[in-house]
């Protein structure tokens, strides 16, 4: 601002010694100051028009506002929660900067110095130790300053009355725990497909029957996938049900039977048939007729009925309809 006001002072002041120049005898001296004056003139009006420019650019790109997240642990969790947040807000072009992995407060106080503009802090430590370090610094050096994880761990401690552990990254050793789960089930449910090693299938979660084509494969995979341990066996008519189903019911292992209406079964079977080139006039018979449909599904649910097994009707359902109501009818609630 200054400096806009001088050079507006002097770019007005060298214009009233050129028109006092113009005014005066016709000399060498006065056409002398007046070319000075016009050049000086110019360029004061050059330097003024200059800053104002500068002016006007500096007020139209400021410095972006800016959110860093101090975390004991990776910062994921903070980041995403900001995250979600600035979701809320339309424009809100904001940098956001994380540094993890604090485990002292001089980590902590070398952290926040090193911040050279305003800035919002978002910070999660387990430690109390360094989230009152932490509340105290903010404050210090005069920034905003949120603590994401005490007000929470403050309500759920009195909700279920205990203590929290206050271990950095516990929510990561969490996600490990779950991880491997999932995948061991993917692992037992792909092992265990269409009736494949009847022997281990009392080691399932969950047992899936039905005929042939009844979605129990992408449902197996589905919750397989939520981390539970799934077999399916398929249900043919005219043939048993294997021992090994009933050893694994006799065991409490939880049993759903999968039907579906006959037209789509038919519908389904014959795109099947077609896709893998069967043209046998016996295979398209045993298969595809509607009256064999019926009595398969009849079949499979008369088993279902007699050993109390829930009966899923897939029809016209996506895979996660499927998998919710198993898991209603098997746990009581959905996972």
């Amino acid at each position: 601002m200054p400096s806009r006001f001088f050079a507006s002072a002097q770019f007005a002041l060298l214009r009233d010694r050129r028109l006092e120049s113009r005014k005066a005898p016709d000399t060498d001296l006065s056409r002398g100051i007046a070319m000075v004056t016009d050049r000086e003139c110019q360029r004061a009006e050059q330097s003024s028009k200059e800053l104002r420019v500068g002016s006007k650019s500096s007020k139209e790109s400021p410095l972006r506002q800016q959110i860093v997240i101090l975390s004991d642990s990776t910062g994921d969790t903070a980041e995403g929660f900001v995250r979600a947040v600035l979701a809320q807000f339309q424009s809100s072009d904001v940098d956001i900067k994380r540094i993890p992995n604090i485990e002292s407060e001089r980590a902590l106080r070398k952290s926040l110095e090193s911040i050279t503009q305003r800035a919002l802090i978002v910070y999660t430590f387990a430690s109390p130790e360094l989230r009152k370090t932490a509340w105290s610094l903010t404050r210090e050096l005069s920034y905003t300053g949120l603590d994401l994880l005490y007000p929470a761990v403050e309500i759920f401690s009195e909700f279920l009355g205990s203590s929290p552990s206050q271990q950095a990254g516990a929510l990561h050793s969490v996600l490990a725990r779950d991880y491997f789960r999932r995948i061991e089930a993917i692992e037992f449910t792909v092992k265990h497909d269409d009736g494949m090693r009847l022997n281990e299938i009392h080691l399932a979660d969950i047992i899936l029957v039905g005929v042939s084509r009844s979605s129990k494969t992408p449902t197996s995979i589905y919750l397989a996938h939520k981390g539970y341990r799934v077999a399916n066996v398929p249900l043919v008519l005219g043939i048993p049900e294997p021992k090994e189903l009933l050893t694994a019911h006799e065991k409490k292992v939880p049993v759903a039977c999968l039907t579906i209406h006959e037209s789509d079964l038919e519908r389904i079977r014959r795109t099947r048939f077609i896709n893998l080139g069967a043209k046998t006039k016996q295979s398209e018979d045993h298969y595809l007729a509607i009256d064999q449909i019926c009595a398969e599904l009849k079949a499979a649910q008369q088993l279902a009925r007699k050993y109390g097994w829930p009966i899923i009707d897939v029809t016209d359902r996506a895979i996660e309809e499927t998998a919710s109501e198993i898991l209603l009818l098997i746990n009581g609630k959905a996972r």
